[in-house]
C-alpha cells in the first residue's frame, strides 16, 4: 500500500496549474495535452487529501485512451463538455478540501524534509521495526506536532512513548509488569531495580543532571524539579 504524503505548499500550486491546463484543453486541445494533463493529476492520488483528483484523472485518462490512440487527433465536443464538467467538480471539491486546511511555516531547527516523511526518516529500518505501531504512531504525531509549531504537544507525545519503550524494556530485563502508573513512577521503578553503581548503559542517561527526559523549559528553573 503506498503511504500517503501530506500536501506541500508547491503541489498545491502546481495541482493549480494542472487544473488549469485540463480546462483549456476543453476548449479544443489535442488528446496529448489532454493526455498530459490527466497524466499528471493521477500523481495525486498519492497525496492526502487529495486523492479523489489522481484516482478520478487516472480514471477518466483510461476511458478516453480506449477510443483516442493519437495524439494529434483533437477531443470530440461531447468529450470536451464531459471532461469541463469533471474539473469543475474538481475545483470544487478542492475548494471544500483546502478550507479544512491551516498553511504553517515550522519553526523548528529540525529537518522539514525528514520531519514530513514522519519519525522513521530519523532512525534505521531495524529501529523503526522494533517499536509497536502504537509507539510509531506516537512518534509520528510528535513529528507532525513539530511542523504545526505545537512543541509542547511535541514533548509530551513522545514522552508517552518513550514510557512505553521504558515499559517494555523493564519487563523484559526483570520479568516483572509495571501496572498502571503516572510516568514519574516508571522511572522510579526503573531506578529502584537498576541503583547506581552499575545502573545498565541503555537507561544511565535518564537519571543525569539534568535528567535527560524532562522538557528543557523545566530546566531552568532551581533547584531542578523531580520528575512527576
Amino acid at each position: 500500500m503506498t503511504t500517503k504524503e501530506n500536501p506541500s505548499a508547491y503541489d498545491i500550486y502546481e495541482l493549480g496549474l494542472w487544473l488549469a491546463r485540463a480546462q483549456e484543453a476543453t476548449f479544443g486541445a489535442s488528446w496529448g495535452v489532454t493526455r498530459s494533463c490527466l497524466k499528471a493529476l493521477r500523481t495525486y492520488k498519492n497525496i492526502r487529501g487529495l486523492e479523489f483528483i489522481g484516482i478520478e484523472a487516472e480514471s477518466k485518462r483510461k476511458e478516453l485512451s480506449k477510443t483516442y490512440k493519437d495524439d494529434s487527433t483533437p477531443l470530440t465536443e461531447v468529450d470536451r463538455e464531459v471532461l469541463r464538467l469533471d474539473v469543475i467538480t474538481w475545483c470544487g471539491r478542492l475548494d471544500e478540501v483546502s478550507k479544512q486546511w491551516v498553511l504553517c511555516l515550522p519553526q523548528t531547527h529540525m529537518d522539514i524534509g525528514k520531519l514530513s516523511g514522519g519519525a522513521k526518516s530519523f532512525l534505521e529500518e531495524e529501529e523503526w521495526n522494533m517499536l509497536q505501531s502504537l509507539e510509531q504512531q506516537g512518534l509520528n504525531e510528535a513529528t507532525l506536532c513539530l511542523l504545526s509549531n505545537t512543541f509542547t504537544s511535541a514533548e509530551f507525545i513522545a514522552l508517552r512513548t518513550v514510557e512505553s519503550i521504558l515499559r517494555r524494556w523493564y519487563e523484559k530485563k526483570t520479568g516483572k509488569t509495571i501496572k498502571n502508573v503516572k510516568w514519574g513512577q516508571v522511572l522510579d521503578k526503573l531506578d529502584e531495580e537498576f541503583p547506581e553503581p552499575g545502573r545498565p548503559g541503555e537507561i544511565s542517561s535518564l537519571y543525569g543532571v539534568p535528567p535527560f527526559l524532562v522538557p528543557p523549559r523545566m530546566r531552568d528553573f532551581p533547584p531542578f524539579p523531580k520528575v512527576v
